[in-house]
């Protein structure tokens, strides 16, 4: 076992070190037969130390002066344990103290009194600030595809995940963020500050609470709307006679909260718009956060996590966090750039089926096995699925039988194909278009892949195929499983949990082929 020592002469570092060395009160030693025998915590008691050691860590500690930190290899298996297991930093603690399991999985001796929960403050802070959340996992994948057991087929998946604060409405985000830019301009510039406080309509901004208005009163509730906006363009209009980047950052935040829901009432006044902005920020405490939703019916406020899992392994290949309203298509080249090795298939659902997806893939060698996107239409109308495209031919015939060629002007762009004047005296008119001029039927410039791709759908290789895609789903689940919410603010933090919670996922799926680690 690896019993925790100081460190020698030659490190004179700040990081710690973990020496192998026996002890006569090892937790393997004493208690061997009240231990499992497989399990998370047998893994990672098998990879400290082998997959990542203490010297990997050197970066994080790059000072020679203070006293030694724990061994960073104990604490990351500490780190990787808490987010496995989705326990508070104490209660960590509280396991490394009484827990045989845990004492094992660390190196911890019997009489050891547990590791201060500050102490994984502090690693998991330096982690985050390294840039080495993503470190853990691409050890393990190296490992798994050093034994060949990674293949070339990949599935492709997102999922919410809630933020762990409050969301806001539109009075509350304006009033935390007038509140935190009076606070840092009081704080530069205590004449400035006293000079724009008192040209504020209101003086209550200090208060936590919402101010004492009848909340039923439309009138009164478009009157506080309107001082807040003018206050919030005083507080602007004074931030700019400060060059400060955390007072500028403050004010570019009030500006936003102040705009994204209120628009002018046309009577010198203003009130809140209508509709939800589509990036709209939902919290002072954490800016990144926004809405989401997986359905209409099932919506959601945090982030978003993208997750690429292997089908011959079932380890996730590559993961990241993105803001709620970042589509999934847009983080896909990301993810297969990250992947550890060249992949010749994707599997996904019909989100990354469009036809830029399908293009940019094929360029790059990579088949897509993904329905494409369902022709939209209004209800009980005719939709684009219903015509039929012959590109072949150059032509589109519509349900009334009605034939219009094809003219293309360029091949970077969409084609609209327009039925006109044969639309004026259609008996199925009604259920094909409201337009004046006709209906008009887009061809777009990669037209033939989608055809082929929905004529693909619905065969039985395609159904084989595409069953894989089930196997996403469960990653899925097993990354929220015992935690719903990510317990860190902000998008960088969200990011490093994921890739932090799939390098736990990964270990334990490791553990479970035999001679890989250990």
């Amino acid at each position: 076992m690896l019993a925790i020592l100081s460190p020698s002469d030659l490190n004179r570092s700040m990081r710690g070190t973990a020496e192998e060395q026996g002890s006569f009160t090892a937790i393997d030693v004493l208690c061997e037969e009240l231990l499992d025998d497989e399990g998370f915590l047998v893994t990672l008691r098998e990879a400290r130390g082998t997959v990542f050691s203490d010297e990997d860590f050197d970066v994080l500690y790059p000072s020679d002066r203070g006293r030694p930190s724990h061994p960073p290899s104990v604490l990351a298996a500490l780190l990787l344990a808490q987010i496995f297991y989705g326990v508070s930093d104490r209660e960590a603690e509280r396991r490394t103290r009484v827990d045989l399991s845990w004492k094992d999985a660390l190196g911890l001796p019997l009489e050891h009194r547990g590791i201060p929960h500050v102490c994984l403050v502090e690693f998991r802070a330096r982690v985050v600030r390294g840039e080495m959340a993503g470190f853990f996992n691409d050890k393990l994948l190296q490992l798994a595809k050093r034994a060949g057991v990674i293949g070339h087929r990949r599935v492709v998946d997102s999922t919410g995940i809630a933020d762990c604060v409050v969301t806001m409405d539109t009075v509350s985000l304006i009033r935390s963020a007038t509140r935190r830019c009076l606070d840092v301009l009081g704080k530069l510039d205590k004449r400035i500050g006293g000079a724009t406080r008192a040209a504020l309509v209101r003086t209550d901004y200090d208060e936590r609470s919402k101010p004492e208005i009848n909340w039923s009163s439309a009138t009164e509730r478009q009157e506080l709307v309107t001082e807040l906006c003018r206050d919030a363009a005083v507080v602007i209009e004074a931030c700019g006679t400060i060059n400060e980047p955390v007072l500028d950052e403050a004010a570019e935040l009030l500006r936003v909260v102040a705009a994204q829901d209120v628009e002018d009432d046309d009577k010198g006044g203003f009130a809140i718009r209508q509709g939800v902005a589509r990036d709209r920020v939902i919290s002072t405490v954490d800016v990144d956060a926004r809405h989401g939703h997986r359905s209409r019916s099932d919506r959601y406020d945090g982030f978003k996590a993208h997750l690429v899992a292997d089908v011959d392994s079932d380890l996730i290949t590559a993961a990241s966090a993105s803001k709620a309203t970042t589509s999934d298509e847009e983080i896909l080249p990301e993810l297969i750039e990250a992947d550890p090795l060249a992949v010749a298939e994707v599997i996904a659902d019909t989100h990354y089926g469009a036809a830029k997806t399908r293009v940019a893939l094929g360029a790059s060698g990579i088949e897509l096995v993904a329905p494409a996107p369902p022709a939209s239409s209004k209800r009980d109308f005719f939709s684009k699925a219903d015509f039929t495209i012959d590109l072949e031919d150059g032509a589109v015939t519509c349900p009334a039988g009605v034939t219009v060629a094809i003219s293309r002007t360029s091949k970077a762009k969409r084609t609209d194909v327009r039925f006109g004047e044969h639309c004026t005296s259609c008996h199925l008119r009604t259920k094909c278009t409201t337009r004046r001029a006709g209906r008009i039927v887009e061809i777009n410039p990669a037209e033939e892949l989608l055809l082929s791709a929905r004529k693909a759908r619905w065969t039985p290789e395609f159904r084989d195929r595409y069953r894989e895609r089930a196997r996403i789903e469960r990653k899925n689940a097993q990354l929220k499983f015992r935690t719903q919410k990510i317990p860190w603010r902000g998008l960088v933090k969200a990011d490093a949990w994921v890739k932090l919670r799939v390098a736990a996922l990964n270990m334990d799926r490791i553990g479970r082929m035999p001679g890989l680690i250990g």
